[in-house]
């Protein structure tokens, strides 16, 4: 948190900066700042380049990395997926594969957390000739009002090279994501 004149509302609603902050178990391992409060993807895969390197340097290997969906890109998920077995990203939303996703038959109920949702993936192709799992998450909207885009539900979606995992051991990792930055 800061007071500095280029300081911006955080995700976190406080006024600061965007450092890569990488974790392991409760340990952060690695922060980086971004020179100032520059865009979420602002030289982002050199960020991951720089943190992987430092790992395999250490002789450590990924097997899982999450991430938000500032690393849903294609030249980051490039970087991601040379250093670790599988990768779990926040995807954003894609207009699409709004067709796809409300086509959707299947949706299997599912409570995580106390809450219920609804979870369902299908494969798609989000940057030219390469595809990927897209686990989808939704969940009704309890006030009932309809949304322009969405309808009756909010989505959620991962972008997963994950293609053997459940949808619900995927959603259940990556939201232990939320408490360890």
């Amino acid at each position: 948190e800061t007071e500095k004149y280029d300081a911006k509302p955080t995700y976190k609603k406080f006024l600061g900066y965007r450092p890569g902050v990488y974790v392991i178990g409760d340990k952060i391992v690695y922060i980086e700042n971004s020179d100032g409060n520059t865009n979420v993807r602002f030289h982002q895969a050199d960020t991951h380049k720089r943190f992987f390197a430092l790992l395999e340097s250490q002789n450590i290997r990924v097997n899982r990395f999450r991430a938000d969906c500032g690393s849903c890109s294609k030249e980051v998920v490039s970087e991601i997926e040379k250093h670790c077995k599988h990768f779990y990203i926040r995807a954003n939303r894609c207009s699409s594969l709004y067709n796809d996703i409300f086509a959707l038959r299947g949706w299997k109920t599912e409570e995580i957390n106390g809450i219920q949702f609804e979870l369902n993936s299908i494969l798609v192709e989000k940057w030219e000739g390469k595809c990927y799992r897209l686990v989808i998450q939704r969940q009704r909207r309890n006030s009932g009002e309809l949304d322009l885009w969405e309808g009756e539900y909010t989505y959620r979606c991962i972008l997963t090279n994950d293609y053997k995992s459940s949808t619900r051991d995927i959603v259940e990792f990556y939201n232990l994501r939320g408490g360890k930055e």
